[in-house]
């Protein structure tokens, strides 16, 4: 890696970005932004996907013959270089189910014991996304984002989509006093409704934060109307895990819907005007549907960016490192490494930090230290990738604008 990136200067475009008023800003949020929080006595409170799959696996296996032996059939069917999430499975399971007649048999099993894996990985998933009251700690990263949403002025209201199944960033916005708008309507038993994320004169006005659950919610769940039609409605959370990871595919037209709606939005604020900008944060880039969007809309608009801002390092051979070259305006930023305009390059400052713009770096870049004093170190990490230093790096803008 013969090219390097200037930390500083990268910094200075990230906070002019966050400073525009006159522009729609965006965030999309995977489970790295719950898997940041510690609970209160320093242990993860939501777990990433890498250890939910593993406690969901287990939870099967804890079943007993023959839930081992068909989990592992499902593993198998996966030809990747990693084994499959949990997220995978559940889908492979829900368009098998919805696929099976009476007697079929799928995956060396019946549509009972599929049924019962289902039902498992899905109350799994939700008990992780459900900690208890007394193990969340009373400051979250999301507060920060709350903070800023909530002190900037804007000519466009902030979208933030998200992955994950949890409510901590519905408590950040909502403890900070912040307005928000999810496509739910209605008072006693609000209720989803497409139309309001396709005509923005069903929702409310641009002081109010929209937050689109793409994958679902621990606190949707499906209800029978007196005519047998059946809608989506928002209430208190439940361990059921009944709409979680709606599938792309014919499973549920009533748990299909949000998840196609929310996508089409996404879209939209993609491409609908020339200038937006969307901050990937804690985002992995293994949803493919998400994907197909976001690659598509760089194609479109080439003055749209995304920003994507990696906890991890960047593989190489990854598709998101070979996608931003490809999309000069899809920057990506990671710990040791970035892709901007296309260009592969490590961390290095151009200039010593003085004084003046240490403070600036302070959150952002760790500078690695040399031993002998009187030299300036011009390498580091870059870390805004870990939620928690976007979130002190937010609440550092809104101090500057004070």
């Amino acid at each position: 890696m013969t090219s390097f990136h200037d930390p500083q200067r990268e910094v200075e475009k990230l906070r002019a970005h966050l400073a525009v008023h006159d522009k729609p800003i965006g965030f999309l949020i995977g489970a790295g932004g719950s898997s940041a929080v510690a609970d209160m006595a320093g242990d993860v409170l939501i777990p990433a996907v890498d250890a939910l799959t593993e406690r969901c696996k287990q939870v099967v296996t804890d079943l007993g013959d023959p839930y081992p032996t068909v989990y592992q059939k499902l593993e198998n069917e996966f030809e990747t270089d990693h084994p499959p999430n949990v997220e995978d499975i559940l889908s492979s399971v829900r368009r098998k189910i919805g696929a099976m007649a009476v007697g079929d048999r799928l995956a060396g099993t019946d549509r009972q014991v599929l049924e019962r894996i289902e039902e498992t990985l899905r109350r799994t998933i939700a008990a992780a996304a459900m900690p208890a009251e007394d193990r969340i700690p009373g400051r979250l990263p999301h507060h920060a984002l709350g903070r800023w949403i909530g002190r900037i002025p804007r000519s466009f209201p902030i979208e933030i989509f998200t992955t994950n199944y949890d409510t901590l960033l519905e408590r950040g916005l909502e403890d900070q006093r912040v307005p928000l708008f999810d496509g739910f309507v209605g008072s006693r038993q609000p209720f989803f409704s497409a139309g309001s994320l396709m005509h923005e004169g069903i929702a409310p006005g641009r002081d109010w934060a929209r937050v689109w659950k793409i994958h679902g919610s621990v606190n949707w769940s499906r209800q029978t109307m007196r005519d047998g039609t059946k809608r989506i409605v928002r209430g208190e959370e439940s361990d059921t895990g009944e709409l979680i990871l709606p599938s792309f595919h014919k499973y549920d037209e009533s748990r299909k819907q949000p998840y196609v709606a929310m996508l089409d939005r996404l879209s939209r604020f993609l491409t609908s005007r020339e200038d937006a900008v969307l901050f990937a944060l804690g985002y992995s880039f293994g949803d493919q549907h998400i994907n197909a969007v976001l690659f598509e809309a760089l194609d479109l608009q080439p003055r749209v960016h995304v920003v994507a801002l990696q906890y991890g390092e960047l593989p190489l051979d990854g598709q998101l490192v070979q996608r931003s070259q490809q999309h000069p305006n899809l920057v990506v930023y990671g710990p040791t490494s970035a892709v901007v305009g296309g260009v592969v390059g490590g961390w290095r400052l151009l200039e010593p930090v003085d004084g003046t713009t240490a403070g600036l770096l302070d959150v952002p870049f760790d500078s690695d230290g040399l031993p002998d004093p009187d030299e300036t170190p011009l390498t580091g990490r870059f870390r805004l990738g870990d939620f928690n230093y976007f979130a002190a790096f937010l609440d550092g803008i809104v101090d500057l604008d004070r």
